[in-house]
């Protein structure tokens, strides 16, 4: 499948306009009036000040103390807020609640037609109202992303019934559907996580081009953190600890892991999320509290590259994905990958970057364990991961992503 078209320019020019996120990214306020967020990816929704004097974070805000790590207190970063709706079945179930004020907002003064650019969220319902609300103007500039196989994620999710979750699948669908037909008539272009992606969305009569998140940045692969003797573990999974990330599946998994010495492996599972406390209750019967580690939430940056840089390996054993950042981050950090064949991850470990187990359900956790444990035990195959992962996260940095996306923003010229 063709990688991105559009190229960045060789010498950046004086950061100027403005571009928009609608990417679903949840804020919080805490008592202070502070404002930040645990969701990394706005980690590099705001990098995009490298070539917009101005970014606009169209976000839900909700009150909790300051618990999260990434600042949006920041020169030039301002936050519009949405209405805090709970989760996206709420605009279905209670439309009249929220869609009213979430218009106000996008059509406010502080609104999308202040815009230059703006990242939408590819099918997701507040960006399908986006797009009717943008219908007849010629600005701004508009990109879509499309990370992953939402309907799936749906079916995964906890908290209602086999049939709410088959219902919040199709209505995904429905609402991809309307997404693409508003887009066409756009000229949108989709940047797609994956060839899988990148098919689905041209199957939709949409323009799309290959991408990747990192959140690495140049001076990071120039100069990597050191690794942490006091941090070191054979395997390390990033993420939230959700259902999708199929962490419950690893840990199944880890008794049958051992290290290139023959011990039993270790696990460091960094993140939090609802799963925290089944995830702990496995891990106890299981009988691996000596063996797995549980960091919590770390912020992106120099803490987190440290932590990778301590593990031989990091694992992926994910139901579903997109194309997640960690990869490229164990990749720059020279950390080799075991990884569900899932999403885009064929793509990003493909040609040697990484070992990828087979994502049928039926026998997982054994081929992940055998998978896990084989890498463990063979430094050459390890070597060889690491020099061919280096090579494609050189190219892939967050100010190359950055420059890329504009360069495909500014490529298209407005559309009406």
């Amino acid at each position: 499948m063709s990688r991105l078209h559009a190229s960045p320019p060789a010498t950046l020019p004086t950061p100027s306009g403005t571009i928009g996120f609608l990417n679903d990214q949840i804020v919080v306020r805490d008592p202070s009036g502070g404002l930040s967020t645990n969701e990394s990816f706005v980690t590099f929704l705001v990098a995009f000040r490298r070539r917009y004097a101005r970014v606009v974070l169209y976000s839900r805000v909700f009150s909790a103390p300051a618990a999260h790590a990434v600042p949006l207190d920041l020169p030039g970063v301002d936050v519009v807020e949405l209405p805090p709706y709970p989760r996206i079945a709420s605009l279905y179930t209670t439309p009249a609640r929220w869609w009213p004020d979430i218009e106000r907002v996008l059509t406010g003064p502080r609104g999308l037609h202040t815009l230059d650019a703006l990242w939408l969220n590819c099918g997701h319902p507040v960006s399908v109202r986006a797009l009717r609300l943008l219908r007849g103007r010629p600005a701004p500039r508009l990109v879509a992303a499309l990370r992953g196989d939402y309907e799936t994620d749906a079916r995964l999710r906890k908290g209602s019934s086999a049939w709410g979750r088959r219902g919040a699948a199709l209505m995904q669908t429905a609402t991809l559907r309307l997404f693409a037909l508003r887009a066409r008539r756009r000229g949108v272009t989709v940047l797609a996580y994956g060839d899988a992606a990148v098919r689905r969305a041209r199957r939709l009569g949409m323009q799309a081009a290959a991408f990747e998140t990192t959140l690495v940045r140049e001076a990071d692969m120039r100069a990597p953190p050191p690794a942490d003797p006091a941090l070191a573990v054979d395997l390390i999974a990033v993420g939230r600890l959700v259902t999708e990330k199929g962490l419950d599946r690893l840990v199944a998994a880890l008794p049958a892991i051992h290290a290139a010495d023959g011990r039993p492996a270790t696990l460091a599972l960094v993140g939090d999320g609802p799963l925290r406390q089944t995830l702990t209750a496995q891990v106890g019967a299981l009988g691996l509290s000596d063996r797995v580690r549980f960091d919590g939430y770390v912020a992106p940056g120099g803490d987190l590259l440290t932590r990778l840089r301590s593990a031989t390996a990091l694992a992926l054993p994910s139901r579903t994905e997109g194309q997640p950042a960690v990869a490229l981050e164990a990749m720059a950090m020279g950390v080799p990958i075991v990884a569900a064949g899932v999403g885009g991850l064929p793509e990003l470990c493909g040609e040697g970057r990484g070992t990828l187990v087979s994502r049928e359900d039926h026998g997982f956790v054994e081929r992940f364990a055998a998978a896990c444990t084989a890498l463990l035990k063979e430094p050459a195959r390890r070597a060889r991961q690491v020099a061919a992962g280096l090579e494609r996260a050189r190219t892939v940095t967050l100010e190359r992503q950055v420059d890329r996306a504009v360069a495909l923003l500014n490529a298209q010229g407005p559309r009406t």
